[in-house]
């Protein structure tokens, strides 16, 4: 199987899942550099990043609960 065609769990393509992870690595970056600034960030960042936040946790346990069943 050739690297572009690898799929993740549920058939999500490789390049969706780097592409979104450079993409949350940018935003990550751009608060943490508003916060390091002293900026209040506004409430919606935040809201986002508590979506994301639940988001990975119940994927990643997810995967967790897969591998030892």
């Amino acid at each position: 199987m050739a690297s572009g065609e690898y799929k993740y769990n549920f058939g999500v393509s490789a390049q969706f899942i780097w592409l979104s992870h450079i993409l949350m690595g940018l935003f990550f970056v751009y608060i943490g550099y508003e916060i390091i600034i002293h900026k209040k960030i506004p409430t919606y960042l935040a809201l986002i990043i508590v979506v994301l936040g639940a988001l990975g946790g119940l994927y990643h346990a997810h995967i967790w609960i897969d591998s030892i069943t």
